[in-house]
């Protein structure tokens, strides 16, 4: 009798804690695959991308209370009409591949195995898309985003265990400043906040099989992505908070704190048009989905703070030339509890430069370091419109010269710069 009631509890208590060990297979906690996708949203700043990733206290720019909320105090009225930025990875081993030429004359085979040849071991990036809209009246701003991401994974250096995750991500992100005034005219302090609601959504990883009869049209890439491939979406409502001591000589000393409750919430559905049927409550087109064993899981993805800071110097030298020098340093309290070499070595690889000079209020050239890597790239403000570009480097190995790759951007909008 003891015997049967200790296994009808055993039973019981598994039945019970089953649900809490199930670990999803889409978890980025637990599959290597997916681990791009939880890091935090962050847009595309092709200013800051240019300027090696520095730019924490530099003001004036419709998208400056995106890196730093305190940046909003005195922002006056900045209105961008939806500007969109492209970002290509591997611009130069594409250019250098025939991918292009083969796409040109509409030989997909050759297209499809040009493109696989750019990949290597590791994590990167393929394309990243950014549309937006920023206001900001006095020192409140209001922005909307939206992103598409294309990651890649490659377990092996061959391309057969290569894996690629489109993502979306959607933020409305709200923000407050104000300045307190320490000595008249020569010292002030500016804090602010901003609370952002995230939605992301991610695919079920491509192989490298499935990507090629998708380049070469043998599956109809409509029929794949809307009723056949899982897709994981949530949510995350994040906050970040900064400040900005402001002395003469246009010195800046900026600490900002990002990315507080940052956790999402994510779900699993059978296929996009599900998720549009479970979240939207229609259907995007006819289901055509056989795989009637799906399961959908419910996990969360932790997502953690960080602390940057960063010293600014914008000398007034007169408004035919506006130099602006930056020097961020993020992450900074990673590196608690370093010591020697490897405090030197988190330093180095989390240190950031930047510098811009802006010239006769029509051009900003820019450059910057990060992680040893060069950056460059120029602003053009015609009247209403502004195109900004950046060719940077960015570390995608465990340690600096493992994996480089380089990006190419470019920015398009309207009204304010």
């Amino acid at each position: 009798m003891k015997t049967k009631i200790t296994i009808i509890t055993m039973v019981a208590l598994f039945m019970i804690a089953a649900p809490l060990l199930a670990v999803s297979a889409y978890d980025p906690d637990t599959n290597v695959v997916y681990a791009q996708a939880a890091e935090p949203f962050v847009g595309t700043s092709v200013r800051a991308m240019s300027m090696g990733g520095a730019g924490l206290g530099v003001k004036g720019y419709h998208d400056s209370f995106l890196i730093n909320p305190a940046n909003l105090a005195k922002s006056g009225f900045k209105f961008t009409l939806p500007s969109v930025t492209v970002t290509v990875y591997n611009p130069k081993t594409i250019l250098e591949s025939d991918l292009i030429d083969a796409i040109g004359e509409e030989d997909y085979d050759l297209a499809a195995t040009e493109f696989l040849s750019i990949f290597d071991i590791g994590y990167g990036d393929v394309l990243t898309t950014d549309v937006s809209t920023v206001l900001t009246i006095g020192s409140f701003g209001l922005a909307l985003e939206m992103q598409e991401r294309l990651m890649s994974y490659q377990a092996g250096n061959d391309s057969s265990s290569l894996n690629l995750i489109a993502q979306v991500t959607t933020a409305a992100t709200a923000g407050l400043g104000f300045r307190i005034g320490i000595v008249p005219d020569k010292v002030s302090i500016d804090l602010g906040v901003t609370a952002k609601a995230v939605y992301r959504g991610y695919y079920e990883a491509i192989d490298s099989e499935l990507a090629i009869s998708l380049i070469d049209g043998s599956e109809e890439i409509d029929t794949i992505l809307l009723n056949d491939t899982p897709i994981i979406a949530g949510y995350a409502l994040p906050i970040s908070a900064g400040i900005n001591v402001n002395f003469p000589a246009g010195l800046t000393l900026s600490v900002a704190a990002k990315n507080f409750n940052g956790n999402y919430k994510m779900t699993t559905y059978q296929s996009i048009n599900d998720w549009s049927v479970e979240v939207l409550g229609n259907e995007i087109g006819e289901d055509t989905s056989t795989d009637s064993e799906f399961t959908s899981e419910e996990f969360e993805i932790v997502s953690d703070w960080r602390l940057d800071a960063g010293l600014t110097w914008v000398p007034d030298i007169g408004s035919l030339v506006r130099p602006v020098l930056a020097v961020d340093v993020v992450d900074i309290t990673s590196m608690g509890g370093l010591q020697g070499d490897d405090l030197k070595r988190a330093f180095f690889e989390q240190t950031r430069l930047g510098a811009s000079v802006r010239l006769l209020s029509i051009l900003d050239v820019r450059g910057g370091i990060s992680q040893g890597y060069k950056s460059i790239g120029a602003g053009l403000d015609l009247l209403i419109f502004h195109i900004d570009a950046a060719y940077s480097i960015q570390e995608y190995g465990a340690s600096i010269g493992d994996k480089p790759i380089d990006a190419l951007s470019l920015r398009f909008s309207l009204l304010s710069r």
